[in-house]
């Protein structure tokens, strides 16, 4: 039992140990690469103080990228929350607002309110800056202004106090001109920051005190070798204004056309530098990921299409039905057509048989009274006298009501279109659908042939003077609107 306690305790204390060596590892690893972003930082803001700025946010977003991976730690949120501070300083300098923003907002969560006072001012300073020079809404801007200055109140800086005061008269209140121009020569004369003596030239211009601003123009150096290619720009500038005002237009002029020319030589040669960053620093996962993407996007494209595909197929089975449905329809149709056809030509045929035997009839007594003899006519015959018609008004009307229902309310239809047609041009209208020939319809309207001609021709002019077969347009029409009834 004693050997196998002691195997026991061995395993464990080996397990122990090997527990410690994997975190002491894992902890060496995450102290390794703290290190790694400390340096990348440090070479971040080594190109930044030397206004190289697209460098310093290769190397910024390098260091971003390893912290975010890293657990969080004291020093690891304080080395991130600078990053995005400076990350926010370069995307400043590329007028990136927008995106500046959100690098100062991001940085301020992690920065310590106890000994990061200057930067935490600095960062609400800026956001008030950018967010003044974006155009965004004056009281957020004050807020963001009012932060600031308590923090640099809280870090005993009147250097950063008056600097935030002249950003918010300078955007916030620009007509406080006295106010603005005191604190600017405060800063210019008292702590030493020559940019300011730019803003007071440009002030003093505004107010025609071109003298004065010349002599404050002399004091525009540069205390730092990296910012000379700023300071000669503003002074080129500055000068081109004082010359003018002092009526030494020319002058101006060759001196601004020479900062043009000196600027477009800086961003060629930016342009130039921007390239070939970009060829230095190729990204082979931005490439997979685009192949991806362009993977995906045909992926989608073939669902597309076969949806496409699908959705044609439907419309032409859909389409086939329907003409299937037209054609059975318009079958349909014609049949009751012929049907009724058939049947008023039976009635027609049986009229005109007992109109020939009143005929045949009437000669014969006729026939009798010349020869003499007392034959009276019947009653029944006496009507044929008085009706001149084969079919009467009801048989026409029943006609008319029966090929209106066969034909889906086209005779309806027919006279709500063109309500000029009178109801002898609707019983020309119906014997001609039917397929009546013009005997026919004289037998049945009673009318002679002639009459028949200039009943077609007064129907035609109500319906349209230039048909030419205005018979087969009305056997078109009725048919149509069966069909647009169906479809």
């Amino acid at each position: 039992m004693k050997i196998k306690v002691v195997r026991g305790d061995f395993w464990l204390l080996l397990g122990l140990i090997c527990c410690l060596q994997s975190c002491g590892s894992g902890s060496q690893n995450t102290q390794n690469r703290l290190k790694e972003a400390e340096d990348l930082y440090s070479l971040g803001m080594s190109c930044n103080n030397n206004s190289q700025y697209e460098s310093s946010t290769v190397y910024l977003k390098q260091a971003e990228d390893i912290l975010v991976t890293l657990p969080a730690s004291s020093r690891r949120n304080r080395l991130l929350g600078l990053t995005w501070f400076r990350l926010g300083n370069t995307s400043e300098s590329d007028m990136l607002y927008d995106i500046a923003q959100t690098y100062y907002r991001k940085a301020i969560p992690l920065l310590d309110p106890d000994s990061d006072v200057t930067y935490l001012a600095c960062a609400y300073r800026d956001i008030a800056r950018t967010m003044a020079i974006a155009g965004g809404e004056q009281d957020s801007v004050l807020w963001y202004f009012v932060q600031a200055e308590q923090y640099a109140a809280k870090a005993n800086s009147p250097l950063l106090l008056l600097d935030i005061d002249a950003y918010r008269y300078q955007l916030c209140y620009p007509d406080s001109v006295a106010h603005r121009l005191a604190v600017c020569k405060q800063l210019a004369e008292g702590y030493n920051v020559p940019t300011r003596y730019s803003e007071i030239v440009e002030l003093l211009l505004a107010q025609h005190a071109t003298d004065s601003a010349a002599h404050y123009l002399e004091r525009l150096q540069p205390n730092d070798s990296a910012y000379t290619y700023w300071f000669e720009q503003s002074y080129a500038y500055l000068n081109s204004k004082i010359l003018h005002q002092r009526g030494q237009k020319d002058k101006a002029y060759r001196v601004l056309l020479d900062l043009y020319d000196r600027k477009i030589e800086e961003l060629q040669r930016d342009a130039g530098a921007r390239t070939y960053a970009l060829s230095l620093h190729y990204d082979v996962a931005r490439e997979q990921q685009l192949a991806q993407e362009a993977q995906r996007e045909k992926q989608w494209q073939r669902k597309i299409s076969f949806v496409l595909v699908l959705l044609l197929a439907v419309v032409i089975a859909l389409s086939l039905v329907l003409w299937r449905n037209w054609q059975q329809r318009r079958r349909e149709q014609a049949r009751q057509i012929e049907a009724l056809h058939d049947k008023y030509v039976q009635q027609l045929q049986l009229a005109l048989e007992r109109l020939q035997q009143k005929v045949n009839l009437t000669r014969e007594i006729e026939l009798q009274h010349m020869r003499g003899n007392e034959v009276e006519f019947p009653k029944w015959l006496q009507t044929y006298r008085d009706e001149k018609l084969v079919m009467n008004k009801e048989s026409l009307d029943e006609l008319i009501a029966s090929i209106d229902k066969a034909l889906d309310g086209a005779i309806s239809r027919l006279r709500k279109d063109y309500p000029e047609l009178t109801e002898s041009d609707m019983q020309f209208a119906i014997l001609s659908i039917i397929g009546a020939s013009d005997n026919d319809m004289s037998i049945v309207l009673n009318v002679q042939k002639q009459t028949i001609y200039h009943r077609r021709q007064i129907v035609r002019k109500h319906v349209n003077p230039d048909i030419d077969d205005i018979d087969a347009w009305l056997r078109t029409y009725v048919l149509s609107i069966g069909h647009s009834i169906l479809t």
